[in-house]
């Protein structure tokens, strides 16, 4: 009897944890187009004037990739949360419970680029209990729940 009611509260804790790693994906994505997809249009179509001449133009996109780190680095660092963790009700916070300060959201966030690109960063939430991503491990943060009731 003990033994089944270990079960069952280890499996809802499992479902909470992969319910808490879409709602950090859901972030993600409204992070991109709240954010990033207007940096993208803006240097697009305001100041280059056509696609063409932005797919040409390699510095205006790294400027548009920096524009966007700098712009989520300095959001974590005033209110430990972008616009997509407000929409998902999550925030930032260093392993020792403080505020993230913004060379360590950008460090963070460029971390959180190696590891994507390599594929690796995608599959490391899914080999250890807590869920926890590659760049949460280095830069010593984590990611919290901060409902709004």
């Amino acid at each position: 009897m003990k033994n089944n009611k270990i079960n069952k509260q280890e499996e809802s804790s499992s479902i909470i944890k992969k319910m808490f790693l879409i709602e950090r994906i859901k972030a993600f994505i409204t992070d991109v187009f709240m954010i990033y997809m207007p940096i993208l249009y803006i240097a697009t179509y305001g100041i280059l004037g056509s696609k063409e001449a932005f797919q040409s133009n390699q510095p205006v996109i790294l400027i548009c990739f920096l524009f966007y780190a700098f712009i989520t680095s300095l959001l974590f660092s005033l209110k430990s949360q972008t616009l997509g963790y407000i929409y998902a009700e999550i925030k930032l916070i260093r392993d020792d419970g403080k505020k993230v300060g913004f060379f360590l959201a950008l460090f963070r966030f460029f971390a959180f680029c190696f590891s994507m690109s390599l594929l690796f960063g995608f599959f490391i939430p899914f080999m250890n209990r807590n869920r926890r991503t590659f760049h949460d491990f280095v830069a010593k943060t984590s990611v919290i729940e901060c409902k709004k009731s």
